[in-house]
Order: C-alpha cells, then structure tokens, then sequence
C-alpha cells in the first residue's frame, strides 16, 4: 500500500506544481479577467486530484488482486490526498507570501469594487470591515497555508469518496460445491 500510496501522491503533486505554473504562466502572458482567472485556479487545483481515482484502481487491480473494500480504497484515497493538498499549499503559500504579496490585496480592492455596485451603504461598511479582517489572515502565513491544506483536503476527501463508492470490489465467498 505504501509504495502506491507515494507513487500517486507524488504524480499529484507533481501534477499540482506543473499546474500552477502552467496557470501562473497563462496569467502572465494573457489579460483576462478576474472570473476566469477563478476558474483557472479552481481547475489548477482540482485536475491532479484524478490521481486519487488513479492511485486507488491501481491497488484494486495490480496490488490487491482486483478487490478493494470501501474502506481500504477510503484509506488509500486519503492518504494519497495527503501529499498534493501539502505541496500545494506550500507553493500557494511561497506564492502569495514572497513572489506576489499583493495577491490578496488585489483580490480585495476587486471584491470592493463589486460590492459597492451591489450592497447599500450600511451593508458595504460592514463588508470591507470583515474583508480587511480576512485580508489580514490571509497574508498570515500558517493560517494561509492550513487554509489551503483544509481546502484541497475536503476535496480530495469528496474525491476519495466518490472513488471509493465506484472503485469498491470486495471478495467474493466461495461457496463449497461439495454439500
């Protein structure tokens, strides 16, 4: 189980850093616009978590000689979670702490923009009061990086789960003919 469990976690995270850069670089060469750019993180996040899948049908079929129960391939699922939900936060983390510290402060002065159209006066200083609170956990470090952790944590673990439902074989009994 440990050597499948460090094989897809790796390719994961592998995964995870070759799709953040890939996003980053998309970002940098092309302007497009904060709702896309969403949607680029969401899908630079979530992708290499197919490994999870990957990780837990390879050790159905060639580790465990084509049966898993649910909570085995619940086990292998999370484990393997593990690994892509810490790299990334680390290089989400070293991101937006030392190459782009003004990552959340654009984030911010955006969101304002868009809740000034929306909200009345009363509604938008109470707004920018729990924004400028967020903003500053937001560049805290260790909150930023269990943030993360937790966030790809509870989508690998939905992952897993989906995975684990799909995926699970248990061992057939073998009945005795011979009664």
């Amino acid at each position: 189980m440990k050597k499948t469990i460090l094989r897809y976690g790796l390719y994961a995270a592998l995964c995870e850093l070759i799709s953040f850069v890939l996003a980053w670089l998309i970002l940098t060469v092309f302007t497009i616009g904060i709702t896309a750019q969403g949607y680029l993180g969401w899908a630079a996040i979530l992708c290499p978590l197919i490994f999870i899948y990957f990780g837990i049908r390879y050790y159905r079929d060639c580790v465990n000689n084509g049966h898993i129960s649910f909570l085995t391939a619940l086990k292998v699922g999370l484990l393997i979670m593990t690994m892509p939900a810490l790299f990334y936060a680390l290089i989400e983390t070293v991101y937006v702490i030392y190459i782009d510290p003004n990552f959340y402060e654009n984030i911010y002065l955006h969101e304002v923009e868009e809740y000034r159209k929306t909200l009345s006066a009363v509604q938008f200083a109470q707004k920018i009061k729990e924004m400028k609170q967020e903003l500053v956990l937001d560049n805290n470090p260790l909150y930023n990086f269990s943030v993360i952790v937790v966030f790809i944590a509870a989508c690998g673990a939905i992952i897993t789960l989906i995975s684990a439902v799909v995926l699970q074989r248990p061992l057939k009994q073998v009945v005795n003919a011979d009664v």
